[in-house]
């Protein structure tokens, strides 16, 4: 699994791999304690604009790990806020630049700190070229939000080993992709 100082690279590179292989950006889910991974994620499948409740019940295995670093990714449309509506033109299409958004906040030293990035990308023969992104120096929207209370109030929300177990299998159930960290794998016995 990748460390914490490589998580951009690894959900850009994610996304570049959906995109060059013609399927939609499939939002990426990273949780750590400190150094140390914990898992990885790819949501599992959701109507457009319902992603909210696949974040909660991996925010609801995270947390109870004590995961005080959190960074997610999801393919977004983004446009200047000059214009009155949405470029969007029935027949035309979606005029609206393709981004992907990264959301991550870092609780590891004392209070939780987040920022909010927004890839610019395009398709150029069959292969993803990146534009520099659009940063913000706090999480910006109700997904930084969510991720910075889950990372805040982590400890609020403990569990003992076999509810988190029951969580992850949950989630598996309901069409997450999971890689569990082998140390997590081990404590919570999943494979025997």
């Amino acid at each position: 699994m990748r460390q914490w100082d490589e998580r951009r690279d690894f959900l850009l590179e994610e996304a570049a791999f959906d995109q060059e292989f013609g399927v939609d950006v499939r939002p990426g889910f990273l949780a750590y304690a400190g150094s140390h991974p914990l898992f990885v994620a790819f949501l599992r499948p959701f109507l457009k604009g319902q992603h909210m409740d696949a974040v909660i019940e991996l925010l609801a295995l995270a947390a109870p790990l004590d995961a005080d670093r959190l960074a997610m990714s999801i393919g977004a449309r983004a446009w200047s806020l000059d214009d009155p509506i949405p470029p969007v033109i029935p027949g035309v299409g979606d005029l609206r630049q393709r981004v992907l958004v990264i959301e991550e906040v870092d609780g590891s030293t004392g209070r939780a700190r987040g920022c909010s990035l927004a890839y610019p990308w395009s398709l150029e023969e069959g292969r993803v070229r990146w534009s520099d992104p659009l940063e913000s120096t706090d999480v910006t929207g109700p997904l930084g939000q969510m991720l910075r209370v889950a990372v805040a109030r982590r400890r609020e929300l403990s569990a003992d080993t076999a509810s988190i177990r029951e969580q992850a299998e949950r989630c598996a159930r309901l069409g997450h992709l999971i890689a569990l960290a082998e140390p997590v794998n081990d404590r919570l016995l999943l494979n025997p």
